[in-house]
């Protein structure tokens, strides 16, 4: 890696670079104030062959981030998501989406688990998956010991008490998180108070709810007024409307003439994710903060300024360096994710423009706005106190240094709160072990997954269970066997591929070990051992994965009535409105290889959900031909020409392939035709 851009002595950062640039796996990523996570990410963006996507939870966020809001991508209501809430899409986004590599979702520390949900089942239902969160890499970003999730008191809090059993509605509350491995991975090193070690002791046992009398009688010491050879210096506080009395208050003390600086939109600019005010009231002397980096890096957001000359066309500014600088107008974009044929990449399509001077008025702002800003000076006016968990910290890790802080009054032991299941989920961060792990499994399967080789992937993802059953990782290699069977679609290959099943898993009495020693036999030809194995495993824990395998071993023994049972129990038990591609491709074969059912609609399913999976297109064209069913054509195409022929498989394997990349409308068009193809009834 030649990008000095990542810091090679960060292990964090290094571990965190390989899940994004080498892995498909979902983590999260985090880190207390100060350690660089916007700059990491910003960087791995240039620097990693992937289709980005940056959401946020607030508009403010968003644009910031230079992306758009959860609510507005994924089309969520913007009330409480129950399960089985799916956002609205329009095809635009659909093909955004199918293209998309990676989505970043910044602030995450407010988003609550229902949201998380929600985004899940849209990419499971969108995508035609059972991957978790659709086979897309999530990175969730933030830091859990900043403000929490906001939900009303009374109906929505008692709906999502209902819902996820929980008084906490932090975003790993979600279903989707609790069913996959999620490796957290913090950033340690602080790049914002390096120069201030008292002061960083401080910040980490307040985020850790590990405040001393020492501490706090450090940080008290600091109950003192900003005198005017301290420069400028802006107060934080816990509501906004005293910030907006504050700001108000001293603008109109300064006896001068006010001047109004009228914003800008083009296009569609939501009022909401204004970063500034639309019309900005200043006099010569006002305080104000900069809400945004200079290219020329002079000042960057939170940057404090007073301003020292106003015209009609210009405002300009002197730094507590004293440099003065005239501030030029400067424009955000209101963002929207589109898929580019002619490119084949995603690419942000500016809906709308907003242009303005990037000040704001800062005698005051609310701590909850403060949040990813930098000050050298900050007052925290605790008049009102501080009321929720996280709010004292978020506040002190603004300020680079304790002689930077001033306090109205003293901080009570009480501020420094921290909720306990968070230092609890804290506790799992950096876990090299299970990092390793999920980097050695990611890298095993990445470059099939890029190339939509899901026989390939699914064969790596059968090795390492097999490895890790072997080595005695029993968790570990569940954890691969659920990949393995969420990514398998047709497994006839892989029957005969395991060598020998680990003695010690067929001894076992636990029945996650069964499990295994079943699957594992599955794929060793060993078909009765199998079977007992899973009626073994069934008898303790009714689930899916286990009928799938006694179906197959039912099914590779030649009892396919018996397995034609199982298959209509998956139906019946288990809900199938998200189609599961293995399950779809063998009941289809089996139905109509031996059943004499119709499974015809249901390998075209199998199609539409993975279109650019061939076993399942060439199984498609083997079962029609079987019937005489010759594909719908509306214009000539030498593909569906082929696909009707007699043609052997080979020969039209080589077709497809070559068409893939070198005509792919033509695919696209054998898809179309294939799901408008009408066939036999649905059997689900």
């Amino acid at each position: 890696m030649e990008n000095i851009q990542i810091d090679p002595k960060n292990l964090q950062q290094m571990l965190a670079y390989e899940l994004i640039a080498n892995t498909n796996s979902s983590f999260f990523l985090t880190g207390r104030a100060g350690t660089g996570k916007t700059t990491f990410l910003r960087n791995v963006q240039k620097m990693v062959d992937k289709q980005f996507i940056t959401l946020a939870p607030t508009g403010v966020a968003a644009i910031l981030a230079g992306g758009d809001t959860i609510h507005s991508f994924f089309g969520l209501p913007m009330e409480v998501c129950p399960p089985g809430t799916c956002g609205k899409l329009n095809e635009a986004r659909i093909l955004t989406l199918l293209h998309a590599d990676t989505i970043i979702i910044d602030e995450v520390s407010m988003v609550r688990c229902d949201i998380v949900d929600a985004i899940d089942y849209t990419l499971r239902k969108t995508l035609r998956t059972t991957l978790p969160f659709g086979g897309k890499q999530i990175i969730f970003v933030g830091d859990m010991f900043q403000l929490p999730p906001i939900v009303r008191q009374g109906a929505e809090w008692e709906l999502m008490h209902d819902i996820y059993q929980t008084n906490e509605f932090f975003f790993y509350k979600a279903n989707a998180i609790k069913n996959m491995r999620m490796v957290k991975i913090e950033f340690q090193k602080v790049y914002r108070q390096d120069d201030d070690k008292q002061f960083l002791h401080i910040l980490e046992n307040v985020r850790m709810n590990k405040v001393t009398p020492e501490n706090i009688m450090n940080l008290n010491r600091r109950v003192v007024q900003p005198e005017a050879k301290d420069g400028m210096v802006i107060t934080l506080t816990s509501l906004n409307k005293t910030a907006s009395e504050i700001n108000h208050k001293c603008l109109s003390d300064i006896d001068a003439e006010e001047f109004v600086y009228e914003g800008t939109v083009s296009g569609k600019f939501d009022d909401k994710r204004l970063p500034v005010d639309l019309n900005l009231h200043l006099k010569v002397g006002a305080q104000v903060m900069f809400t945004r980096n200079d290219q020329f890096k002079r000042w960057a957001n939170g940057t404090l300024a007073k301003v020292v000359k106003l015209t009609k066309d210009e405002i300009h500014v002197c730094l507590n360096n004293g440099n003065t600088y005239t501030v030029p107008c400067t424009s955000w974009d209101s963002v929207d994710f589109e898929y580019d044929h002619k490119s084949q990449k995603l690419k942000k399509d500016v809906t709308g423009t907003f242009t303005q001077y990037p000040l704001k008025l800062a005698w005051a702002i609310t701590i909850h706005k403060s949040q990813g800003m930098t000050f050298d000076k900050m007052s925290l006016n605790l008049s009102h106190g501080l009321f929720a968990a996280g709010q004292l910290y978020v506040a002190l890790s603004r300020v680079r240094t304790l002689d930077g802080l001033f306090l109205s009054k003293d901080v009570i032991p009480q501020y420094a709160y921290t909720n306990r299941e968070i230092l609890a989920y804290a506790s799992g961060y950096n876990d090299e072990h299970l990092i390793n792990n999920e980097i050695e499994s990611g890298k095993a399967v990445y470059a099939a997954l890029r190339q939509n080789d899901y026989d390939e992937a699914a064969r790596q993802y059968l090795l390492l269970v097999n490895r890790k059953a072997l080595a005695g990782d029993i968790k570990e290699a569940m954890l691969q066997a659920k990949r393995f069977l969420d990514t398998v679609v047709c497994d006839d290959f892989l029957m005969g591929s395991i060598e020998n099943v680990p003695t010690e898993l067929l001894k076992a009495n636990h029945w996650p070990a069964t499990f295994l020693a079943a699957l594992l036999s599955l794929y060793a030809g060993k078909y009765e051992q199998a079977l007992m194995l899973a009626d073994t495993v069934l008898q303790k824990h009714l689930c899916q994965e286990a009928l799938y395998v006694k179906s197959r071993a039912l099914a590779m023994s030649g009892r396919y009535n018996e397995a034609d049972e199982v298959n209509v129990l998956m139906g019946d038990v288990f809900d199938m409105a998200t189609p599961d591609a293995k399950v779809l491709y063998n009941i289809a074969m089996l139905n109509e290889m031996h059943i004499g059912e119709p499974g015809l609609d249901l390998m075209r399913k199998l199609v539409e959900a993975k279109p650019k999976y061939d076993r399942g297109i060439h199984a498609l064209r083997m079962l029609m031909k079987r019937k005489s069913i010759m594909l719908d054509s509306t214009r000539e195409s030498e593909l569906i020409e082929a696909f009707n022929s007699d043609m052997t498989e080979e020969e039209f394997d080589n077709l497809l392939k070559y068409t893939r990349k070198k005509a792919p409308k033509s695919v696209s068009y054998l898809i179309m035709r294939i799901k408008k193809q009408e066939l036999d009834e649905e059997l689900f």
